[in-house]
Protein backbone atom coordinates (compact mmCIF):
# COMPACT_ATOMS: atom_id res chain seq x y z
CA UNK A 1 0.00 0.00 0.00
CA UNK A 2 1.44 3.51 -1.16
CA UNK A 3 2.02 5.82 1.93
CA UNK A 4 -0.54 9.11 1.95
CA UNK A 5 1.07 11.89 1.67
CA UNK A 6 0.67 15.32 4.00
CA UNK A 7 -0.99 17.51 1.12
CA UNK A 8 -3.39 14.03 0.65
CA UNK A 9 -4.10 14.36 4.66
CA UNK A 10 -4.36 18.20 4.92
CA UNK A 11 -6.88 18.03 1.74
CA UNK A 12 -9.22 15.43 3.42
CA UNK A 13 -9.00 17.01 6.68
CA UNK A 14 -9.96 20.46 5.21
CA UNK A 15 -12.69 18.95 2.87
CA UNK A 16 -16.08 18.87 4.09
CA UNK A 17 -18.74 15.97 2.80
CA UNK A 18 -22.07 16.03 3.94
CA UNK A 19 -24.53 13.70 3.11
CA UNK A 20 -26.36 14.81 0.27
CA UNK A 21 -30.16 13.55 0.79
CA UNK A 22 -33.42 15.70 0.22
CA UNK A 23 -34.17 15.79 4.22
CA UNK A 24 -30.46 18.41 4.34
CA UNK A 25 -31.63 19.95 1.85
CA UNK A 26 -34.62 20.67 2.60
CA UNK A 27 -33.54 21.99 6.26
CA UNK A 28 -30.76 23.97 4.59
CA UNK A 29 -33.00 25.52 2.25
CA UNK A 30 -35.62 26.41 5.25
CA UNK A 31 -32.40 28.00 7.43
CA UNK A 32 -31.33 29.79 3.94
CA UNK A 33 -35.47 31.00 3.49
CA UNK A 34 -35.05 32.58 7.39
CA UNK A 35 -32.18 34.16 6.79
CA UNK A 36 -33.54 35.70 3.71
CA UNK A 37 -36.98 36.73 5.51
CA UNK A 38 -35.22 38.14 8.26
CA UNK A 39 -32.80 40.20 6.43
CA UNK A 40 -35.40 41.66 3.98
CA UNK A 41 -38.14 42.95 6.89
CA UNK A 42 -35.30 44.55 8.28
CA UNK A 43 -34.49 46.64 5.24
CA UNK A 44 -38.06 47.01 4.89
CA UNK A 45 -38.06 48.21 8.59
CA UNK A 46 -35.19 50.52 7.73
CA UNK A 47 -36.49 51.89 4.92
CA UNK A 48 -39.82 52.71 6.77
CA UNK A 49 -38.08 54.64 9.82
CA UNK A 50 -35.30 56.39 7.16
CA UNK A 51 -38.68 57.76 5.51
CA UNK A 52 -40.22 59.06 9.01
CA UNK A 53 -36.70 60.76 9.54
CA UNK A 54 -36.79 62.42 6.31
CA UNK A 55 -40.00 63.64 6.77
CA UNK A 56 -39.43 64.91 10.11
CA UNK A 57 -36.13 66.91 9.15
CA UNK A 58 -37.83 68.02 6.52
CA UNK A 59 -40.64 69.77 9.06
CA UNK A 60 -37.90 70.69 11.35
CA UNK A 61 -35.94 72.76 8.31
CA UNK A 62 -39.47 74.39 7.16
CA UNK A 63 -40.25 75.59 10.66
CA UNK A 64 -36.55 76.54 11.32
CA UNK A 65 -37.37 78.98 7.90
CA UNK A 66 -40.50 80.27 9.73
CA UNK A 67 -38.58 81.25 13.38
CA UNK A 68 -35.64 82.39 11.97
CA UNK A 69 -36.38 84.06 8.58
CA UNK A 70 -39.62 85.09 9.07
CA UNK A 71 -41.45 83.51 6.44
CA UNK A 72 -44.78 83.32 5.62
CA UNK A 73 -45.24 80.09 4.44
CA UNK A 74 -46.99 78.55 6.90
CA UNK A 75 -49.55 81.05 6.71
CA UNK A 76 -51.00 79.01 3.57
CA UNK A 77 -52.04 76.36 5.26
CA UNK A 78 -52.99 77.24 7.90
CA UNK A 79 -55.61 79.04 6.24
CA UNK A 80 -56.92 76.62 4.08
CA UNK A 81 -56.90 74.16 7.15
CA UNK A 82 -59.44 76.73 9.00
CA UNK A 83 -61.50 77.42 6.23
CA UNK A 84 -62.11 73.37 5.92
CA UNK A 85 -63.09 72.89 9.23
CA UNK A 86 -64.57 76.32 10.47
CA UNK A 87 -66.54 77.59 6.59
CA UNK A 88 -68.80 79.52 8.50
CA UNK A 89 -66.15 81.22 10.34
CA UNK A 90 -63.26 81.85 8.38
CA UNK A 91 -65.26 81.08 5.11
CA UNK A 92 -64.50 84.54 3.59
CA UNK A 93 -61.10 84.88 5.36
CA UNK A 94 -58.08 85.78 3.22
CA UNK A 95 -54.78 85.78 4.95
CA UNK A 96 -54.97 84.14 8.27
CA UNK A 97 -51.88 84.26 10.67
CA UNK A 98 -51.26 81.96 13.17
CA UNK A 99 -50.47 82.78 17.31
CA UNK A 100 -46.84 84.07 16.93
CA UNK A 101 -45.78 81.19 18.92
CA UNK A 102 -47.06 78.03 17.25
CA UNK A 103 -44.13 77.36 14.98
CA UNK A 104 -41.64 78.02 17.62
CA UNK A 105 -43.96 75.55 20.23
CA UNK A 106 -44.05 73.15 17.25
CA UNK A 107 -40.63 73.12 16.72
CA UNK A 108 -39.47 72.76 19.73
CA UNK A 109 -41.48 69.40 19.93
CA UNK A 110 -40.08 68.21 17.29
CA UNK A 111 -36.57 69.02 17.70
CA UNK A 112 -37.23 66.95 21.41
CA UNK A 113 -38.67 64.46 19.50
CA UNK A 114 -35.60 64.10 16.86
CA UNK A 115 -33.35 63.96 19.68
CA UNK A 116 -35.22 61.18 21.65
CA UNK A 117 -34.94 59.03 18.22
CA UNK A 118 -30.85 59.42 18.75
CA UNK A 119 -30.99 59.18 22.41
CA UNK A 120 -33.40 56.43 22.95
CA UNK A 121 -31.81 53.67 20.74
CA UNK A 122 -34.52 53.79 18.32
CA UNK A 123 -32.01 54.65 15.58
CA UNK A 124 -29.33 52.00 16.91
CA UNK A 125 -32.61 49.45 16.84
CA UNK A 126 -34.55 49.80 13.97
CA UNK A 127 -31.99 51.55 11.55
CA UNK A 128 -28.45 51.09 12.21
CA UNK A 129 -28.94 46.80 13.07
CA UNK A 130 -30.47 46.29 9.48
CA UNK A 131 -26.99 47.29 8.17
CA UNK A 132 -24.70 44.90 10.97
CA UNK A 133 -27.59 41.66 10.58
CA UNK A 134 -26.05 40.14 7.67
CA UNK A 135 -22.35 40.99 8.67
CA UNK A 136 -23.29 39.29 12.07
CA UNK A 137 -25.04 36.32 10.30
CA UNK A 138 -22.05 35.66 7.87
CA UNK A 139 -19.15 36.02 10.66
CA UNK A 140 -21.22 33.28 12.21
CA UNK A 141 -21.48 31.03 9.16
CA UNK A 142 -17.78 31.15 8.35
CA UNK A 143 -17.43 28.42 10.77
CA UNK A 144 -19.87 26.34 8.72
CA UNK A 145 -18.40 27.29 5.38
CA UNK A 146 -21.09 28.84 4.49
CA UNK A 147 -21.67 32.82 3.21
CA UNK A 148 -25.78 34.70 2.57
CA UNK A 149 -24.57 36.50 -0.36
CA UNK A 150 -26.51 39.48 -1.13
CA UNK A 151 -24.73 41.78 -3.28
CA UNK A 152 -26.41 43.46 -5.65
CA UNK A 153 -25.25 44.48 -9.42
CA UNK A 154 -24.06 47.49 -9.64
CA UNK A 155 -26.52 50.21 -11.84
CA UNK A 156 -23.75 50.89 -14.01
CA UNK A 157 -23.67 47.54 -15.15
CA UNK A 158 -27.69 47.50 -15.73
CA UNK A 159 -27.69 50.66 -17.43
CA UNK A 160 -24.46 50.08 -19.20
CA UNK A 161 -26.43 51.95 -22.79
CA UNK A 162 -25.82 55.31 -23.09
CA UNK A 163 -26.53 58.25 -25.14
CA UNK A 164 -22.77 59.11 -25.28
CA UNK A 165 -22.06 55.24 -26.33
CA UNK A 166 -23.95 55.59 -29.76
CA UNK A 167 -22.22 58.92 -30.46
CA UNK A 168 -18.74 58.05 -29.45
CA UNK A 169 -18.60 54.56 -29.76
CA UNK A 170 -14.66 53.56 -28.81
CA UNK A 171 -14.30 49.70 -30.24
CA UNK A 172 -12.77 48.03 -26.65
CA UNK A 173 -9.28 46.16 -27.13
CA UNK A 174 -8.56 43.20 -24.86
CA UNK A 175 -5.26 44.20 -23.05
CA UNK A 176 -2.48 42.08 -22.68
CA UNK A 177 -1.53 40.83 -18.53
CA UNK A 178 1.71 43.23 -17.39
CA UNK A 179 3.72 40.47 -16.12
CA UNK A 180 4.63 41.47 -12.36
CA UNK A 181 6.59 39.97 -10.12
CA UNK A 182 5.24 38.51 -6.49
CA UNK A 183 7.09 37.80 -3.53
CA UNK A 184 6.47 33.86 -3.43
CA UNK A 185 5.11 34.16 0.70
CA UNK A 186 2.79 37.13 -0.37
CA UNK A 187 -0.75 34.96 -0.20
CA UNK A 188 -2.55 35.04 -3.16
CA UNK A 189 -5.76 37.64 -3.39
CA UNK A 190 -8.72 36.42 -2.94
CA UNK A 191 -11.61 36.33 -5.81
CA UNK A 192 -14.28 38.78 -5.24
CA UNK A 193 -17.82 37.46 -4.65
CA UNK A 194 -19.48 38.07 -7.65
CA UNK A 195 -23.38 39.77 -7.14
CA UNK A 196 -25.93 37.04 -6.01
CA UNK A 197 -28.61 35.39 -8.84
CA UNK A 198 -31.75 36.20 -6.81
CA UNK A 199 -32.72 39.86 -5.48
CA UNK A 200 -33.54 38.09 -2.13
CA UNK A 201 -29.69 36.62 -2.37
CA UNK A 202 -28.76 33.13 -1.92
CA UNK A 203 -26.41 31.04 0.56
CA UNK A 204 -23.12 29.96 -0.98
CA UNK A 205 -20.46 27.30 0.33
CA UNK A 206 -16.85 26.96 1.08
CA UNK A 207 -14.66 25.60 -1.70
CA UNK A 208 -13.61 23.01 0.92
CA UNK A 209 -17.47 21.33 0.82
CA UNK A 210 -17.80 18.81 -1.89
CA UNK A 211 -18.39 19.86 -5.05
CA UNK A 212 -21.27 17.42 -5.77
CA UNK A 213 -23.20 18.24 -2.59
CA UNK A 214 -23.09 21.95 -3.85
CA UNK A 215 -24.55 20.83 -7.26
CA UNK A 216 -27.18 19.03 -5.49
CA UNK A 217 -28.77 21.87 -3.64
CA UNK A 218 -28.05 24.66 -6.07
CA UNK A 219 -30.14 22.43 -8.17
CA UNK A 220 -32.80 21.62 -5.29
CA UNK A 221 -33.22 24.96 -4.88
CA UNK A 222 -33.64 25.94 -8.42
CA UNK A 223 -36.88 23.91 -8.26
CA UNK A 224 -38.20 24.76 -5.32
CA UNK A 225 -37.75 28.45 -6.30
CA UNK A 226 -39.34 27.74 -9.84
CA UNK A 227 -42.51 26.30 -8.36
CA UNK A 228 -42.83 29.04 -5.57
CA UNK A 229 -42.35 31.61 -8.53
CA UNK A 230 -45.51 29.49 -10.53
CA UNK A 231 -48.06 29.71 -7.42
CA UNK A 232 -47.24 33.07 -6.88
CA UNK A 233 -47.97 33.88 -10.47
CA UNK A 234 -51.30 31.53 -10.51
CA UNK A 235 -52.50 33.27 -7.11
CA UNK A 236 -51.63 36.97 -8.76
CA UNK A 237 -53.79 35.41 -11.73
CA UNK A 238 -56.89 35.21 -9.95
CA UNK A 239 -57.31 39.21 -10.09
CA UNK A 240 -57.53 41.26 -13.48
CA UNK A 241 -54.52 43.21 -12.75
CA UNK A 242 -52.33 40.08 -11.85
CA UNK A 243 -53.56 38.59 -15.22
CA UNK A 244 -51.75 42.03 -16.82
CA UNK A 245 -49.01 42.00 -15.15
CA UNK A 246 -48.40 38.38 -15.44
CA UNK A 247 -48.78 38.75 -19.41
CA UNK A 248 -46.13 41.39 -19.89
CA UNK A 249 -42.86 40.45 -21.04
CA UNK A 250 -41.10 40.67 -18.37
CA UNK A 251 -42.64 38.90 -15.95
CA UNK A 252 -42.58 35.66 -18.28
CA UNK A 253 -41.11 32.59 -16.38
CA UNK A 254 -38.18 31.47 -17.59
CA UNK A 255 -37.37 28.09 -19.46
CA UNK A 256 -35.12 25.86 -17.42
CA UNK A 257 -34.22 22.21 -17.89
CA UNK A 258 -36.26 19.69 -15.83
CA UNK A 259 -35.70 18.73 -12.70
CA UNK A 260 -36.61 15.19 -11.57
CA UNK A 261 -36.17 13.69 -7.81
CA UNK A 262 -33.90 10.32 -8.03
CA UNK A 263 -33.07 8.01 -5.48
CA UNK A 264 -30.08 7.82 -4.20
CA UNK A 265 -28.47 5.50 -1.12
CA UNK A 266 -27.28 6.91 2.11
CA UNK A 267 -25.06 5.12 4.73
CA UNK A 268 -27.48 4.23 6.57
CA UNK A 269 -28.69 1.68 3.68
CA UNK A 270 -32.05 3.99 2.95
CA UNK A 271 -32.88 5.12 -0.42
CA UNK A 272 -34.15 9.17 0.11
CA UNK A 273 -34.52 11.38 -2.72
CA UNK A 274 -32.07 14.16 -4.25
CA UNK A 275 -32.42 16.37 -7.21
CA UNK A 276 -31.00 15.89 -10.28
CA UNK A 277 -31.04 17.19 -13.39
CA UNK A 278 -31.40 14.32 -16.45
CA UNK A 279 -30.64 14.93 -20.59
CA UNK A 280 -33.47 14.65 -22.42
CA UNK A 281 -32.05 11.63 -24.11
CA UNK A 282 -32.46 9.73 -20.85
CA UNK A 283 -36.08 9.44 -20.55
CA UNK A 284 -36.30 6.21 -22.38
CA UNK A 285 -38.05 3.33 -19.94
CA UNK A 286 -35.83 0.90 -19.97
CA UNK A 287 -37.33 -2.84 -20.31
CA UNK A 288 -38.22 -4.96 -17.64
CA UNK A 289 -36.05 -8.24 -17.44
CA UNK A 290 -37.73 -11.24 -17.95
CA UNK A 291 -38.26 -13.92 -14.95
CA UNK A 292 -35.62 -16.69 -14.94
CA UNK A 293 -32.73 -14.71 -16.54
CA UNK A 294 -29.88 -13.98 -14.25
CA UNK A 295 -30.94 -10.17 -13.95
CA UNK A 296 -33.64 -11.57 -12.14
CA UNK A 297 -32.59 -12.55 -8.56
CA UNK A 298 -34.43 -15.93 -7.11
CA UNK A 299 -37.47 -16.08 -4.65
CA UNK A 300 -37.38 -18.14 -2.07
CA UNK A 301 -40.07 -19.02 -0.02
CA UNK A 302 -39.63 -19.33 3.81
CA UNK A 303 -42.08 -21.61 5.34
Amino acid sequence: MAPISRNQRQQSRASFHPSSDTATYRDLLLFEERLKTNAAQLQRRKSRYQLFLLHLMIVIAFLLSEVLLQTSFLDIPYTNLLRKVLPDVYGGAENLKPHPYFASGLLFVLVTALLLFFASGMYAEKIAYANRYVPHANKALRNFNMYLNVRRPPLRSTFSITSFSFIFHRPTQPRAPSPTLRPSKAPAPMAPIPPANSPRGELIFSSRVDRGFRESYERYRAAFERKRDERERCERGKTWTGWIANKMPWNQPPIGPPVLVAPSRTASGRGRGSVVGTPLGSRRSSPMPRPGTRDTPAVRTID
